[in-house]
């Protein structure tokens, strides 16, 4: 069209010709813009009725680069436009005949020329500004809504990518994120089921045994333990036996609660067979140490039968803790020591049985995991054996289950509850 003007109407190249190219080419520049912005507005509407990609964008388009791009772009053509109509005014003066009646007339015509070139291209720049800011509501707006549902609970929705730039990214990964919260709360639904399950493998009370009395907690440093602690009476007629079994599997979490739950199963599949003490936690041993093995996992216990009848205990000590035995009528403590290695080390390992005369009514048996000894206080002090003699020193004279509280409150008092690092079990066996 330049060209045309210039052949056919002597229109000059470098000044009308040019401007009006510049001004065609900002007007396609705008309407492209307007235009581009209008298809994002309808792919983001589309892509929030749930058709959109939700995963972030495989590349990436810095939304500030493009928008430099775009300002700079702009701010060139409306110079250089601006430029081209000065110039082309400072011409047309020159070559008018001015006198002091046309000054005011011919001015009035270039601040008209200049007003109506500004105005379009403000109107254009307006209209640009207000198209971007709608899209970037409506991708705010459902930013914003989404992540309100995730504050509130509600992990059933997502926001669509529809850019490919810093918003697109915020999408995607906010999806990502979603995503990993869902199976978080799966993995903790689940965690509650085992903590629930776990829970109920505890006994609920001792069972009645003339001569003794018993009581028992444990309480978990995370969802689920690797501590139990049960009892387990004979079943056979005429027999009065009754088996305590206080177990610490090594590590935490739903590893240790697994096996837990197995080596629990099979102590008392082996109690409530024919058999030794000895024997029965070698044969819970055996079939222990081949379902663990190449795992480095392993389980001690200690495995302690009760005979009201005899008036005796035997005890097998599998790489426990060694339980204390107090004598009020001494003030003494002894130790119930064992020679064995823990469950599920080596499946044929022949364990030993140790005796005692069961405790009388100035006698105290606690039998824990470490989690009592090693319980750490926030200065970094381990609770220790010397504290834990102090309480049964104190309580020897009430219930076994007014002892295992005490214990219980003095160790979550000085480790913090919250704070808890290994699981603490332990059983108090006293007699009467």
């Amino acid at each position: 069209m330049a060209f045309l003007l210039l052949f056919m109407h002597s229109f000059p190249l470098l000044e009308s010709g040019f401007k009006l190219v510049l001004g065609i080419f900002t007007v396609g520049l705008f309407a492209a813009l307007d235009i581009a912005l209008a298809r994002e507005r309808q792919v983001i509407r589309m892509a929030l009725s749930g058709s959109g990609p939700f995963e972030p964008p495989s590349r990436f388009s810095p939304l500030t680069r493009r928008f430099s791009l775009v300002a700079t772009l702009i701010l060139l053509l409306i110079t250089g436009i601006m430029l081209l109509v000065i110039i082309r005014d400072v011409h047309w003066l020159a070559e008018q005949d001015l006198t002091i009646a046309s000054v005011d007339e011919l001015g009035r015509s270039v601040l008209l020329e200049i007003i109506f070139v500004m105005g379009f291209l403000l109107l254009m720049i307006i209209n640009l500004i207000f198209s971007y800011a709608r899209n970037l509501r409506i991708l705010f707006d459902n930013e914003t809504s989404v992540l309100e549902s995730v504050t509130d609970g509600d992990l059933s929705r997502q926001v669509p990518v529809t850019t490919s730039d810093e918003m697109g990214v915020i999408a995607g990964h906010t999806n990502t994120m979603i995503r990993s919260l869902r199976d978080s709360q799966r993995m903790r639904e689940g965690l509650r089921i085992a903590h629930e399950v776990q829970q109920h493998f505890l006994p609920k009370h001792p069972l009645p045994i003339e001569g003794v009395d018993i009581a028992g907690t444990a309480s978990f440093s995370d969802e689920t333990g690797g501590d139990f602690y049960d009892y387990i009476e004979c079943e056979r007629p005429d027999c009065q036996l009754m088996t305590v079994a206080v177990g610490d599997v090594s590590g935490h979490g739903i590893g240790a609660a697994l096996l837990m739950a197995e080596g629990r199963a099979l102590i008392r599949q082996s109690t409530s067979s024919p058999g030794s003490p000895a024997q029965n936690v070698g044969t819970a041993n055996m079939h222990l140490a081949r379902d663990v093995e190449g795992t480095g996992r392993f389980m001690t216990l200690f495995y302690i039968v009760l005979d009201p009848v005899t008036k005796h205990m035997t005890w097998v000590n599998a790489g426990h803790q060694p339980p204390l035995l107090y004598d009020r009528s001494t003030d003494t403590f002894t130790e119930l020591k064992g020679n064995d290695i823990p469950l599920g080390v080596i499946d044929d390992w022949l364990f030993h049985e140790n005796y005692h005369s069961l405790p009388s009514s100035d006698q105290v048996i606690l039998v824990g995991t470490d989690g009592i000894w090693e319980a750490i206080s926030p200065d970094g002090e381990m609770f220790g054996p010397a504290r834990i003699k102090q309480v049964i020193r104190e309580h020897a004279d009430q219930p076994a289950e007014r002892i295992v509280q005490a214990l219980e409150d003095r160790v979550h008092h000085f480790a913090g509850r919250r704070s808890q690092r290994d699981d603490v079990t332990l059983v108090v066996i006293k007699g009467k």
